[in-house]
């Protein structure tokens, strides 16, 4: 019986990813000019003493003019999305690049948390600076870094 469950749960959940696709009817987002992107980062302290865990947050907001084309107007290695960037999103620490000056003050945790934060743990004493950086989507050569955090290391 239990087979038959998944069995029925597995088919319901390949139609509704199919009939996904048909719903766009070929229509994609394609950027028409540069974007702007503000990153604000935060901490749980701004001071601590070596071994200790700071949680490390971000917040992204994003801003940019995207027009909606079918597929087959795209150029040729043009960027394309499905759906344009969140305007905003209130917690992207696990999804940035994380700068950390000195290189050695910290170590980042590698574990996927629910809460979409990041954990450091302090490695040195002195002054630990951590500053988020993120690409934009669509445009590779372009990076924004974020408000830099600084942590005293006691």
């Amino acid at each position: 019986m239990l087979s038959r469950s998944l069995f029925v749960l597995l088919l319901t959940v390949l139609a509704v990813s199919f009939s996904g696709c048909g719903k766009r009817g070929g229509l994609v987002y394609v950027l028409e000019e540069p974007q702007s992107m503000t990153l604000t980062a935060s901490a749980s302290s701004t001071t601590a003493k070596p071994g200790d865990a700071i949680v490390l947050r971000v917040e992204r907001r994003t801003e940019g003019k995207w027009k909606q084309i079918p597929l087959a107007e795209v150029q040729k290695g043009q960027c394309w999305v499905y759906q344009p960037p969140a305007q905003h999103e209130p917690e992207v620490a696990d999804n940035v690049h994380w700068a950390i000056a000195p290189e050695n003050g910290a170590i980042l945790n590698r574990d996927f948390r629910m809460d979409h934060t990041k954990v450091a743990t302090i490695n040195i004493k002195g002054t630990i600076t951590f500053t988020p950086v993120s690409k934009l989507k669509c445009e590779d050569d372009r990076a924004v870094e974020g408000t830099p955090i600084s942590i005293e290391v006691s």
